[in-house]
């Protein structure tokens, strides 16, 4: 979860400097900065998403197994 929202606010940040980096004519009106800010946060969250579950994968193959046994 920590991943796919710090990703996501990175997007939401990149959306914004896109939009302030593109020029008055080109603008239009605002439905652009909206659809930069869906798309590019989505796309922040879903490359948050595939680092997690690399990460996850990684420290699954070098967890280790212990047994506990229980001594009376």
């Amino acid at each position: 979860m920590p991943f796919l929202l710090v990703f996501a606010s990175l997007g939401f940040v990149v959306a914004v400097i896109v939009y302030l980096n593109i020029d008055e004519a080109s603008q239009g009106n605002a439905s652009i900065l909206g659809l930069l800010l869906a798309y590019l946060s989505g796309a922040g969250a879903a490359v948050g998403l595939v680092i997690a579950l690399i990460l996850d994968g990684i420290s699954r193959l070098r967890a280790k197994t212990a047994v506990a046994e229980r001594s009376r």
